[in-house]
């Protein structure tokens, strides 16, 4: 079954591995716009290194075009070396950031995914953080979702992101959460979608992927992402874990935007110092603990 955990107030506080304002429900009124990320090229020119994956095309390519079929005013599509530091990271944190820049910023869109490798560290020294590797090497290769300002990159919502999935390894680790990690957010960013542990760059992921695109534009944006994108196959620790973490001032604050959001209805946020990560009870990942 789906278990929550709450976490502390911020205010207190090949593979996919690196080895691969308030909310606005979406309407006529209102702009729809995705900026959908991918790195499969990590070892060609200007790469930043790193084995090359397979799947990220096909999965972002699916989200773009059901952003299109779905009307959307915007769904853009950005791949290996056109992933840089500036995307995906914000002026507010590091000087070389421009996330809100318009279309190639990742928190100019409402709903943001990235496809790459990722890792994470610094849990036993309270400086926990996830990282996401970038396709080009012209900035920094590596985008830190960290706790201090020593390690940490990002700043989304405070422009226009409701959704953020992050496809890597590690990038949800239940650890980094518990350090309080994933309180680098603001604003608008009501839900993260990404895994504990390590994630399958496979054919059967990019599936799961897709039933989890088809049946949540509307609601279940939470609970469908956790329910298809956790695979248990026969096997010790070796299990796909897709966990969420939301955001919100009340446990029903948080289940309504975990059960009822979609991606294109974005519930209201009504805190971004205090979240639960949602998950699978029992499931056991490579890189990572049984959660």
């Amino acid at each position: 079954m789906t278990i929550r955990r709450t976490s502390f107030n911020s205010a207190l506080v090949s593979t996919l591995c690196a080895c691969a304002a308030l909310a606005i429900p979406g309407s006529a009124l209102a702009l729809n716009e995705g900026g959908l990320f991918y790195v499969n090229d990590h070892d060609g020119a200007g790469a930043c290194g790193g084995d090359d994956v397979a799947e990220g095309f096909n999965q972002t390519d699916y989200l773009r075009d059901a952003m299109v079929t779905w009307g959307w005013d915007r769904a853009s599509l950005y791949g290996n070396t056109g992933v840089d530091f500036q995307d995906i990271a914000d002026v507010n944190v590091d000087a070389n950031g421009d996330d809100a820049a318009d279309p190639s910023g990742i928190d100019s869109a409402d709903v943001g995914m990235i496809y790459t490798h990722g890792n994470y560290d610094g849990c036993t020294s309270d400086t926990s953080r996830s990282t996401i590797s970038m396709g080009s090497n012209a900035g920094a290769c590596t985008v830190s979702n960290g706790t201090t300002s020593s390690s940490n990159d990002v700043d989304w919502g405070d422009t226009d992101l409701n959704v953020m999935i992050i496809t890597t390894c590690n990038s949800l680790q239940l650890c980094v959460f518990e350090d309080g990690g994933y309180f680098t957010n603001s604003d608008s960013l009501g839900i993260v979608l990404g895994f504990h542990g390590t994630a399958y760059d496979s054919g059967t992921h990019t599936n799961n992927f897709e039933n989890f695109v088809d049946s949540s534009r509307y609601d279940g944006v939470g609970d469908n992402w956790v329910d298809k994108l956790t695979r248990r196959p026969i096997g010790a620790d070796n299990d796909e874990c897709g966990v969420a973490v939301v955001y919100g001032a009340t446990t029903a604050d948080r289940d309504n935007i975990y059960n009822n959001g979609g991606l294109q209805d974005w519930k209201t946020v009504t805190a971004t110092g205090t979240a639960a990560m949602y998950f699978i009870g029992g499931c056991d990942p490579d890189t990572g603990n049984e959660l």
